[in-house]
């Protein structure tokens, strides 16, 4: 399932499988793996309070931390 995000919190996202949280791994909750792939997150591409990946990032549209939009 993909959706466009409408929370004003967060950019919105290009075609990104939908993130349930309940599913998600004790990795994935604390930041440290991709909230899509589970590979290695970083800090700089946050998903609300979450991390995701460069590749992810790139793929569904989450801009770097600190990136002129």
């Amino acid at each position: 399932m993909t959706t466009r995000s409408t929370n004003g919190h967060l950019p919105p996202l290009v075609d990104a499988p939908t993130i349930n949280l309940d599913a998600l791994t004790d990795r994935q909750r604390a930041g440290t793996s991709c909230v899509w792939c589970a590979g290695t997150a970083s800090p700089r591409y946050p998903v609300g309070g979450l991390r995701a990946c460069a590749c992810c990032a790139a793929m569904y549209g989450v801009p770097a931390v600190g990136a002129d939009r």
